[in-house]
């Protein structure tokens, strides 16, 4: 016969506050997953997308489980019996969300977890006011990378190429320009050999702030004084990218298949079991598995000669994933366990670097030569003949009308929030 429940409810108010009393006739019918809890976490929030984690304690057998959003059904996961990362993309930018994960056993609600409530992010915007400025008199000059430590503290290094006093080529290159809020200067960087300055051309800067500032493979800016990094290894190549949580945590790689790691004291070389150019280095701090996520990308860019995407972990660089990439890559930029973006002949987009790599065919044909952002909702692009991409969190914006070149191509771009 069927089990009737009573459910009394009992409110007295008292001196300690209100009080409230539960009695039952006989127990609840009997859970078809014993002691099971299901909890569900918000991990993080784009303008479209949300991450929430959803775990299990004490599931012993498969469950079928049914996702609120709002307080309707909104999505369904079969089978499932391990903790699992849940992603769901088709979000209204700046909403606030409620989600509810409930295990389901024939058609009924047998473990229902907490609500988790997240709110996606606005977009940021697209218009932007572009200023041209040229550096170089003679020759062929290039910036070859570019570093904002704020709005009025911004260097960008290479080969610039003045006159003299005289009004004659001067041999003598500058390596690197400085915009300190009102107007731009040129400056000479130096190295060191054999105990005496060389002013060679710089490939590569990073910045960590005003008072640690890093040049190719072997300067650093204090804030008071350039001092010499001495390369302890052999690095047989221009460093093409630097990319650091710290000044005693930094990678450099190069052509050639160049990689080193800068512990603090010392530099060690790190085996990349390539000979290709690696072209960039990116890493982002996974806070799943408590450790630094470093990926690098490389190919040698006017000839198929293959592609090499690399993770480097405890100074060991091991290839990865890289199914539906082309050959020729350039550039990576990723949040992880959220987003990876590798730029090259193509846009390529991710959630992890476990699956095929989507081109996003949508974007203009030209060659892609650096991607950085400041977040999931501000992610820049550049590349051949003047390419400038934004992406706000919903839309790509291109800004070719406004910044084309006839020829020649954005190498590096630099992008920060003040």
């Amino acid at each position: 016969m069927p089990v009737r429940v009573i459910h009394i409810k009992l409110l007295f108010w008292a001196a300690m506050g209100l009080i409230t009393l539960s009695s039952y006739s006989c127990s609840e019918p009997a859970s078809q997953y014993g002691l099971t809890e299901i909890t569900l976490e918000a991990l993080d929030a784009s303008c479209t997308e949300v991450w929430l984690e959803l775990k299990f304690n004490n599931l012993t057998q498969l469950a079928n489980v049914a996702i609120q959003k709002d307080g309707k059904d909104y999505h369904r996961i079969l089978s499932l019996n391990r903790d699992t990362l849940l992603v769901f993309e088709d979000l209204e930018p700046s909403t606030n969300n409620s989600f509810r994960a409930i295990i389901r056993y024939d058609g009924n609600d047998d473990k229902i977890s907490n609500t988790a409530e997240v709110r996606t992010m606005d977009t940021t915007s697209h218009n932007f006011t572009w200023e041209t400025f040229t550096f170089g008199e003679v020759g062929s000059s290039s910036l070859y990378d570019v570093a904002i430590i704020d709005e009025n503290n911004i260097c960008a290094v290479g080969e610039i190429y003045m006159k003299d006093s005289l009004g004659n080529p001067d041999p003598n290159a500058y390596n690197a320009v400085h915009w300190d809020g009102s107007r731009w200067e040129l400056r000479r960087i130096p190295f060191y050999y054999n105990g005496h300055p060389i002013f060679v051309v710089i490939r590569a800067i990073f910045a960590f702030n005003a008072n640690d500032i890093w040049f190719g493979g072997g300067v650093r800016w204090d804030g008071v004084t350039f001092k010499h990094v001495p390369m302890n290894i052999s690095f047989p190549s221009y460093v093409n990218k630097i990319w650091g949580s710290s000044s005693g945590n930094i990678y450099i790689v190069g052509n050639s298949g160049n990689i080193a790691h800068y512990n603090g004291t010392s530099w060690k070389k790190i085996e990349s079991g390539t000979t290709l150019h690696i072209n960039d280095v990116w890493g982002d701090y996974n806070t799943m598995s408590k450790k630094w996520e470093i990926h690098c990308v490389g190919s040698n860019q006017f000839i198929d000669e293959g592609r090499t995407l690399l993770s480097i972990e405890e100074n060991k660089a091991t290839p990865i994933n890289d199914s539906g990439l082309s050959w020729a890559l350039n550039s990576i930029w990723f949040k992880t366990r959220r987003k990876y973006i590798i730029g090259g002949d193509g846009l390529y987009i991710s959630a992890s670097t476990s699956e095929v790599w989507k081109r996003d065919i949508s974007q203009p044909p030209y060659y892609k030569t650096a991607v950085r952002a400041n977040g999931l909702n501000d992610i820049f692009v550049v590349g051949a003949f003047g390419l400038i991409l934004h992406y706000n969190g919903s839309t790509w914006h291109s800004y070719l009308p406004e910044t084309y070149l006839n020829n020649g191509a954005y190498g590096r771009v630099a992008v920060k929030t003040i």
